[in-house]
């Protein structure tokens, strides 16, 4: 009869099956080992059994994760089958049929190809397994999985454990909307206890993967939204008003210091940080963002000569640092006269671990409309745990504003002081020798006082 669930699952497992059958668009975040695989494959037989030529893409991150995965739980599933009711596996063409009814199951890793060969003019279930280790997850959900459910008002599964990049887009598009929709169920390790694992099987579980503090544990197990400390660029940034945050109207102090960061990109995005240093409190505050793509370079130009004259009309930045190749830096000295220098790039780790004790410190500060590069170094990560390159995510690009962060903090002259020497002193009450007192008084006063008061003639 095609009846799976009440006699195969476990009950904590018959949450998710319910979550299943009521929604067009559910939401399943589950442990590791808990048997998510196993209740959507439940799920699925029991739709197609009893649905003539349906069909469902089982979509796992990589091929081998397909059938190795896929395949041992639908033996497991068939063992009590009758041969004649069993879906029959086609290696060539990598599916499932039932044999009585023509109703198929394809297997595809969207990860080797964006989703290309999961593309077909229509389906009827699509299981997007492990969504959070998909790469281009929007692209393959909205631009090749949606299309296929819209002749048949299918429905679309995400069954994930946590990804570890907390900019994924399991993160900042699917699942707080289905939690507020409704349509979010989440199962922890710890709701398997007395059904599918004993309480020492879990404490076992817990140690081998570093015991009850350990990342792998919070994450893969206890479905935590944390990230991985030694894969994040910047650890120590707190993006809170008692961390690194400040707010908007946060106040500049009377004697400031403008300075320019930037990170140039063509395929990728293009950043620039405008920010101040307080040299009595040694912070640096960044109070504007600018991240674009697809700009021509006057436009950018353009765009951060406006920003400037917004933000300092009277107080040109002492400096302006821009990574990209000296030809270009040379381009926009020239014929966009906007002064800009390469930034210093030797001994990479060394600025990044000497961004991150300023930032450790608090005194690098970031105002709250900067939304996009506090996003980036609350959770840009290294590429792999060799720390040579930054990750690219859909979302953040190549982290191009945290490069320019650590480009802008390492730019800043920490030793020149912008407060006159002789500030809130008044010739009423003080003596001010004018051998110190270059800075004030006119052209041809400051003249006159660097070459001991002599007559400066012209030649």
């Amino acid at each position: 009869m095609g009846i799976i669930a009440p006699w195969y699952l476990k009950e904590f497992q018959l949450d998710i099956y319910s979550m299943l059958m009521l929604q067009r668009f559910p939401v399943v975040e589950k442990s590791r080992r808990i048997g998510g695989t196993t209740t959507g494959l439940v799920y699925v037989q029991e739709k197609l059994r009893r649905k003539p030529q349906w069909i469902c893409r089982w979509a796992e991150p990589w091929k081998y994760q397909a059938r190795e995965i896929v395949m041992p739980e639908m033996d497991r599933l068939q063992e009590s089958c009758p041969t004649k009711h069993k879906f029959k596996y086609y290696k060539t063409d990598s599916f499932y049929e039932l044999p009585s009814n023509g109703s198929r199951i394809y297997l595809r890793g969207v990860n080797e190809d964006k989703g290309e060969s999961a593309r077909g003019p229509f389906s009827h279930i699509i299981m997007a397994d492990e969504f959070g280790s998909w790469r281009e997850a929007s692209y393959i959900k909205n631009d090749i999985f949606l299309a296929q459910l819209l002749s048949t008002n299918g429905q679309m599964i995400i069954n994930t454990s946590p990804p570890k990049d907390l900019n994924h887009p399991y993160y900042t598009e699917e699942r707080e909307t289905a939690v507020v929709d409704g349509r979010f169920i989440q199962k922890i390790i710890t709701d398997s206890i007395g059904q599918l694992y004993t309480l020492e099987q879990v404490e076992e579980m817990c140690r081998a993967v570093g015991g009850p503090e350990s990342v792998s544990w919070r994450r893969e197990f206890l479905c935590e939204a944390i990230a991985d400390p030694e894969l994040l660029i910047v650890p120590e940034f707190l993006d809170t008003l008692e961390g690194n945050v400040v707010p908007d109207d946060y106040p500049r102090p009377e004697f400031f210091t403008p300075y320019v960061g930037g990170d140039s990109g063509a395929d990728d995005n293009t950043a620039l940080l405008f920010g101040w240093y307080d040299f009595v409190k040694a912070e640096l505050v960044v109070e504007r963002e600018m991240v674009t793509k697809g700009k021509t370079t006057k436009d950018i130009i353009d765009a951060a000569k406006k920003i400037e004259a917004e933000l300092w009309p009277e107080h040109p930045p002492r400096k302006r640092v821009y990574d990209a190749p000296k030809q270009l830096i040379y381009d926009i000295f020239k014929d966009h006269k906007w002064p800009v220098h390469v930034p210093q790039k030797d001994d990479r780790i060394a600025a990044i671990h000497e961004f991150r004790v300023e930032v450790g410190a608090r005194r690098f500060k970031i105002k709250e409309s900067c939304a996009l590069t506090r996003r980036q170094l609350k959770v840009g990560m290294w590429k792999d745990d060799r720390h040579l390159d930054f990750e690219r995510s859909e979302g953040l690009g190549h982290l191009d504003a945290v490069a320019a962060a650590i480009y802008l903090n390492r730019c800043i002259d920490r030793s020149y002081n912008p407060i006159p020497h002789d500030h809130g002193a008044s010739r009423y009450t003080h003596h001010i020798d004018p051998a110190l007192a270059i800075s004030r008084g006119t052209t041809e006063d400051r003249l006159a006082r660097l070459v001991g008061g002599r007559t400066m003639r012209r030649r």
